[in-house]
Parts: C-alpha cells; structure tokens; sequence
C-alpha cells in the first residue's frame, strides 16, 4: 500500500548515489551511500524549510496567546461547552491554526518510514546477494540488482549501514560485521543527536518571546530533558538500522542550525512595550507650541489664524471664555436678562 512512498524515497536515495559516483567516489563504498543518505535528509530539510518558518511564527503566536488562553480557562472552568466555544471564537480571531505546528513533522513522518523500510528491506537481501540469485525482489523500488547489494554490504567505520544496536552477532556477521564495530559507530552518532536536540531545546527556550508560567512553565522544564533522553533510549532500544540513525543524526543537527539561523535572521518583530509615562510624554505639546483650543460658537476658522482640530474626539477642550472672573457678571445671550417669574397661584392666595 505504501509502495509508492517507498519508491519515491528509494528514488532520491539513488539519484544523490548516482551524482556521488560521478563526482569521482567510490560507488560500492560505505561513505557513498552514507553521503547519499546524509544529502537525502538535506533534501527533504530544504522542501520543508518554508513550513518551519511558519511554524516558528506559530509558536511564537502560541506563546503570546497562552495569558489570554488561561485566562478563558479560569473564567469558564466550570462550564466546559462553553469554554470551548470561547476558546474557538479566540483562534478565530486569532487566526490560530493548530496544523501549522505539526505539519512539518508529520511530514518528515513519511521520508522517516520509508527509508526505514528501504533499510530493512536491504539487510534482508544479503542473503539473496551472496548466493548470487537474480531474485526479482532485489530489483524493487528503482533499485537495480547491483545497487541493492551495493547498499546492503556498504560500511560506515567497520559497521555495516543496515546493522541495528540489539543485532546478535549472527546478523552481524551476514551483514559483514561485528558487534563492537557496529556499536562503537551507533553510540556515539545518538549522543550527538541527543545533544543536538538538548541544544535546540535550550536556544528555544532562551529566545523565547513570552515566559511561560505555572505549568506550561513545568512541562517546558521536564520536557527539556525527556526529548533528548527521549532520542538516545529510542535508539537503543528500538531496532533502527544505522542508515536510519544515520538519517536522525542529520535531521537533528539540521535543526540546530535551522534554528540558529531563524533566531539570527528572523527575529520576532514585536515592539517591547513601553515604559509608564512615555505615552503620555509622546501626547504632551511640544515646547513653543500654541494650544489646541475650539472656536467659539459662531466664530468662523476660515482667516482667524486659528489651529485646525483633526480629531474631535482627542483634542477636546473648554472653550475660552466660558467661565467667568472672579467679579464678572455672567454673559447672556443677547444682553438681556431673563424674564421674570410670574408668581403661582399658591403664592396669590397667600
């Protein structure tokens, strides 16, 4: 069912072998098909290279919206529905899209699987080559018979690329190889991956745009160190040729470097918020400068030399003259006083 994904793996695979082979090296040798494996991990790094920039905004757009998300969760923590519809309403707003962080792992998933499958499928043929048998299972996947035996007895330092950790020495020795060469090369390749991904994790964490607190805060702390630990037991224990921790090895220094890169030359662009008070000194007249004042009713702006509000709302004020001095009798309209009062009945009868 998978064929096709094995195929177009087994096809890049080939491809970097070939443009190997004809830059001069050695075709049959372990550093060929260890390069070609290395430059098939480039290749899938560049075609993903655009996603991981967004996913970079991604995560930096999660960390700025965790305050008002737990806020949301202590408002509505009683009533689930609808702390769930708020919380959509947010990412609406928001603009979230949870797949823009995970696309793309899911889609290195694929490249990962298929070349675990390719290595399998080539320590499984070692047997067919040495008893020079013209199988036609040593002629799938684009490869021909030559080139599958080629990878499948290729070393890399004495260990063959489609040995295993826990392989006994009975499989070793199908394969052209020993246990102590085999692990000698294995460990040392997933204490560099465990690293790279333990320095990754930290230039995460110190170039991160908002501090995360209470437990997102814990979970970012254990998982600092489960990844890694994470990466190096996995390795041991699982049975992954070295071809494929070979493929590990490269994505995870890749990611260092990508990283590295992103932080250097796509810093986050938000502007560090203000002190208090310098908004309000950005507001206040500059020195020399005429208030702003409103005309008085009636009074035409066209000629008077008076200054022009653009924004009613921020610049009004008390227009000049409406208060009276300390002895001044109140202005009314015309000059004339108003009418008097003409007593009640009540006050007739009185």
């Amino acid at each position: 069912m998978l064929n096709f994904l094995y195929v177009a793996v087994s096809w890049v695979l080939l491809r970097w072998h070939q443009l190997l082979g004809a830059v001069g090296l050695d075709p049959n040798s372990g550093l060929t098909w260890a390069l070609s494996v290395v430059l098939l991990v480039v290749t899938a790094r560049l075609l993903l290279f655009r996603m991981f920039v967004k996913q970079v905004h991604y995560q930096r757009n999660m960390q700025k919206m965790q305050p008002k998300m737990q806020k949301l969760r202590e408002k509505y923590k009683n009533d689930r529905a609808e702390l769930n519809r708020q919380m959509m309403k947010f990412q609406q707003e928001e603009g979230f899209n949870p797949l823009a962080g995970c696309l793309p792992m899911f889609l290195q998933i694929p490249v990962f699987l298929g070349l675990y499958h390719v290595l399998r499928h080539l320590s499984n043929s070692v047997t067919r080559c040495n008893t020079n048998s013209h199988d036609k299972i040593l002629q799938i996947y684009t490869f021909t018979r030559s080139e599958t035996c080629s990878a499948a007895k290729a070393k890399l330092f004495g260990a063959p690329l489609a040995a295993s950790f826990r392989d006994n020495a009975a499989q070793l020795a199908k394969l052209g190889g020993d246990i102590t060469s085999t692990r000698s090369v294995i460990l040392p390749l997933l204490l560099v991956s465990a690293a790279a991904t333990f320095a990754t994790q930290l230039m995460v964490r110190a170039n991160a745009t908002v501090a995360p607190e209470g437990t997102a805060a814990t979970i970012q702390r254990v998982m600092l160190y489960i990844i890694p630990v994470g990466v190096l037991i996995s390795g041991l224990l699982f049975n992954f040729p070295l071809g494929v921790l070979l493929y590990w090895f490269t994505s995870n220094l890749w990611t260092l470097v990508q990283q590295a890169y992103i932080i250097r030359f796509h810093p986050p662009t938000d502007e560090p918020a203000k002190p208090a008070g310098e908004v309000g000194r950005t507001l206040a007249p500059r020195p020399g400068q005429r208030p702003v004042r409103m005309n008085k009713p009636g009074q035409s702006t066209s000629g008077s030399g008076a200054d022009v509000v653009d924004d009613e709302e921020d610049s009004v004020t008390t227009p000049r003259g409406s208060t009276p001095r300390p002895g001044q009798r109140p202005n009314r309209p015309g000059g004339k006083r108003p009418p008097a009062k003409r007593p009640t009945q009540a006050k007739k009868r009185r």
